[in-house]
């Protein structure tokens, strides 16, 4: 039987149930789960137009310069919002300290949601790493 892939849009659930939470382990964890939800729809989309991350750099900021990268400026506006998902996640998941985190959450979750919704309606050759800007 061959395996089913995950689907991300469950990572975006478990965002919302732990984001209705008001521990901080939580409010973290829904954090790191909007961004990781925005993550693979990006890279299922740029996947599909023959993205391929080359070995030693990030993979993450390969992604994202190849929404920056292209033409189109919605693939930009996609990697302003990923910029902002991918600075909120490392604080959550790397820093001690996190001010004001509950207040943070929501935004995240309408970013999210955002991405996904802005991805959706871009045409399918976008973002397309052969038309990048140099």
């Amino acid at each position: 039987m061959p395996a089913v892939p995950f689907d991300w849009s469950e990572y975006l659930r478990l965002a919302d149930e732990l984001g209705g939470r008001t521990d901080e382990a939580s409010l973290r964890s829904a954090i790191s789960r909007a961004y990781y939800y925005v993550y693979h729809l990006a890279l299922s989309r740029a996947e599909a137009n023959a993205y391929k991350p080359l070995p030693g750099e990030g993979k993450h900021i390969q992604l994202w310069r190849v929404f920056s990268g292209s033409p189109e400026p919605d693939c930009q506006r996609l990697a302003v919002i990923a910029g902002r998902l991918k600075e909120k996640r490392e604080r959550a998941d790397y820093e001690n300290y996190f001010i004001r985190i509950a207040d943070e959450v929501p935004v995240v979750l309408t970013d999210a949601r955002d991405f996904a919704n802005l991805l959706n309606r871009l045409p399918a050759r976008h973002p397309s790493p052969s038309s990048m800007r140099q």
